[in-house]
């Protein structure tokens, strides 16, 4: 081969094995919203991982603690128990929240942070 020929080989080799890495490593720090249903369905796949994991405040199921904060997330078949030890935001009954946080058994997750929905979606309309 001549030395031009492969040069450029060299490069394509490098640059594909660059994207390929680069390509795990972003989905290695990129956590996707994941459903209470695929998550209780599937825990090894996540056990001891963070996650970002979305679905619906079960009614009645907040409890506030001295040091801590339980909720339950429900998804479409299961449901999930979080317990949150870092700020409570505010929540309403049926709202949508995302828990991150680690998955220490199929229906458990800590959580360090609850991400809320817009509550005025769940604010009852006022007449004037």
């Amino acid at each position: 081969m001549r030395k031009k020929t492969r040069m450029a080989l060299v490069a394509v080799i490098l640059v594909v094995t660059i994207s390929i890495v680069g390509y795990q490593m972003l989905n290695l720090y990129v956590d996707p919203y994941l459903s209470v249903d695929a998550v209780v369905e599937h825990p090894e796949s996540f056990m001891g991982r963070t996650i970002q994991v979305k679905g619906e405040l079960q009614a009645g199921s907040l409890t506030i603690g001295q040091d801590n904060v339980t909720l339950v997330l429900v998804g479409d078949n299961h449901t999930i128990i979080v317990l949150l030890l870092g700020e409570v935001p505010d929540m309403v009954d049926g709202q949508d929240i995302v828990a991150i946080g680690t998955l220490e058994s199929a229906t458990l997750i800590r959580a360090t942070q609850i991400l809320t929905s817009c509550p005025s979606k769940y604010e009852a309309p006022t007449t004037t």
